[in-house]
């Protein structure tokens, strides 16, 4: 009888507890960082998002020659709401006859542009959005209301990120 046909292979239940400890050691230490960079990278798209919206807001009222507001949203996501909390999320949409508020289309557009050009979701739970103004207004002359809208985190040691609209039109974070 050969004795290597008798052995027996395999691991002990003692080898898969240290195994199982060991990852599970790895797992707390590294999950923490994950979580952070999970939010780092929720942060920057969100703020890449905004200066986009920002962006194509300028160009579209220089574009079609109206006034082109980013506001935050109202619940509904079709109009202003008049607050500097943009968290629950932001519209690019024409300025209607009403100043602050989002016109139906486009005046003298063709063919007409319904408004909202973009609505933008509330910000996930981690994200905080502020702005020192309501409403940032660009006009077709490229000349716009100042503004800075401020991007933070609620997770410990969050950086504050900044986007700025100067007088100019200029954007800038």
């Amino acid at each position: 009888m050969n004795p290597r046909r008798n052995a027996q292979a395999g691991v002990t239940i003692i080898e898969l507890v240290i195994v199982v400890a060991v990852g599970a050691v790895l797992a707390a230490i590294a999950i923490p960082g994950l979580r952070d960079t999970l939010n780092s990278t929720r942060q920057t798209t969100a703020l890449g998002l905004l200066m986009s919206d920002l962006n194509q807001a300028r160009n579209e009222a220089i574009k079609r020659n109206v006034r082109v507001l980013v506001c935050a949203s109202n619940n509904a996501a079709t109009d202003c709401s008049g607050s500097t909390n943009w968290r629950g999320g932001w519209l690019v949409c024409f300025e209607g006859n009403v100043a602050n508020q989002c016109g139906a289309s486009a005046p003298l557009a063709v063919p007409p542009i319904i408004n909202p050009i973009i609505a933008r979701p509330p910000l996930t739970d981690s994200l905080t959005l502020t702005a020192s103004a309501a409403v940032i207004r660009f006009n077709p002359n490229s000349s716009s209301t100042s503004g800075t809208l401020t991007l933070g985190g609620t997770w410990s040691g969050a950086p504050n990120r900044v986007a700025t609209v100067a007088v100019t039109g200029f954007i800038s974070k």
